[in-house]
């Protein structure tokens, strides 16, 4: 990691700044004045926290287009300037600065204007010193390879003789554990910082920039009608109770090793209305089992914010490599932050900079757990298996715990009754999915 210590040259200079500082950090200030913080020169170079906490923050409030053009009209107004001694230039500083923007908000540069003033930017370092020139074709093809996505996926083993393998008679449930930890990992991994905040105030499901956040969400989705699927799965007949207990012990494993997100969704197939329903399979359970599994809801609860589950958390960052948080969550805090602190401040264009270091503070939490390593046994087999299930519908699920058990409300009785007037005997197992 590359920064500088600021200089208080700058701040006692600016006597017409609109900058507002509180314990020695910007807590307040224009666009222009902040921008102005922002852009390195020959001897100042921003912190690294408030480059990030910027770069993060100030699609906020204006394109990371313009950011990127006002910083290199700054620079040229600074080399210009004719008390600058001639062998001092802007460069190595403008230089850093970029390969730092590239490197956390690679998708940026995406658009063809930013990679025009990228390539202005080159020049300009290179008419300056031409020793940059190297570093700076360097960090093009660095930039490049990462919005090519050149980097090579870790292959995962498979085995050939798969076809028979039954996950509850074959396959221990620490083992399904660590495999749903690799899924979350990979899917946590492909979301972009500047994505998280791109996001805010609007319908994941309809903004094409918000795919990889809404992937994820439909994985939550996915496992848990997984789980309720294999739990109602027709065949299964007298051994559907090993089935539940089966399940609820990846749900504890998945806790065990910090993967707080499978975990979650796995407590939320299993209490499915479809199946907590079902009486005779609840009595069959396990007593030991499902006190386990009161203990994870006990420790999951939404109860004074998810507290003991945000004390589990803390823990487990300490005890594992790998950590992966409940993302619905993470994402509700970051909202929360984006919707109660104000863009601006109250009747003025001066930006409340305090939100975008509250941002900043989620997102390097949410990097922490991106940097994670998850050392754990990998299988492509069961990873597959997973993600590719094809798992029962809403209303499958209602006909299938139907069948189990038949309906006592009068509603259900209703639905039901449609449900066998429609499809006949043999397609019922079909019609679930």
């Amino acid at each position: 990691q590359h920064y500088f210590i600021q200089s208080n040259l700058r701040m006692e200079e600016e006597d017409d700044s609109s900058l507002q500082f509180e314990n020695g950090r910007v807590v307040a200030g224009s666009v222009n004045d902040l921008i102005g913080h922002l852009t390195p020169t020959a001897e100042y170079y921003p912190t690294e926290e408030y480059l990030f906490a910027f770069l993060l923050s100030c699609r906020l409030f204006i394109d990371p287009i313009e950011v990127l053009q006002q910083v290199m009209e700054r620079c040229q107004i600074e080399q210009s300037n004719p008390d600058l001694p001639e062998t001092t230039t802007v460069a190595p500083h403008l230089l850093l600065f970029i390969l730092q923007w590239t490197e956390t908000f690679s998708s940026d540069f995406c658009r063809q204007a930013m990679m025009e003033r990228l390539h202005e930017a080159r020049r300009f370092c290179h008419n300056l010193d031409a020793s940059s020139s190297r570093g700076c074709n360097r960090l093009i093809q660095m930039l490049d390879n990462r919005l090519t996505d050149v980097k090579l996926k870790k292959k995962v083993p498979k085995s050939d003789s798969w076809e028979d393998v039954n996950f509850v008679r074959d396959i221990k449930p620490d083992l399904v554990a660590a495999q749903l930890t690799h899924i979350e990992l990979d899917f946590l991994n492909n979301i972009s910082c500047d994505q998280m905040i791109s996001i805010l105030g609007k319908d994941i499901a309809a903004d094409s920039t918000c795919k990889d956040v809404e992937k994820y969400v439909n994985w939550f989705n996915h496992l848990s009608h997984f789980v309720a699927s294999e739990v109602l799965a027709p065949e299964l007949g007298g051994a559907r109770h090993l089935t539940m207990e089966y399940y609820m012990d990846v749900a504890v494993s998945c806790f065990s090793l910090g993967n707080f997100n499978s975990a979650m969704a796995i407590l939320a197939g299993v209490n499915q209305s479809s199946i907590t329903r079902l009486h005779k399979l609840n009595e069959k359970l396990d007593k030991n089992k499902t006190e386990h599994l009161q203990m994870l809801e006990r420790q999951m609860s939404p109860s004074e914010n998810f507290k003991t589950y945000r004390s589990a958390l803390s823990k487990a960052a300490e005890q594992h490599t790998c950590v992966i948080p409940l993302f619905t969550l993470l994402m509700k805090d970051i909202h929360t932050t984006f919707e109660i602190k104000k863009t601006k401040l109250e009747g003025t264009e001066i930006i409340n900079f305090e939100k975008c270091w509250e941002l900043a503070k989620h997102l390097h939490e949410f990097q922490k757990y991106q940097s994670g390593v998850c050392d754990l046994q990998a299988d492509g087999n069961i990873q597959e298996d997973i993600l590719t299930a094809k798992v029962m519908t809403e209303d499958g699920m209602s006909f299938a715990s139907y069948e189990i058990e038949e309906p006592v409300t009068v509603n259900d009785t209703k639905r039901y009754k449609a449900f066998l007037e429609k499809q006949p005997p043999r397609r019922r197992s079909n019609s679930f999915y």
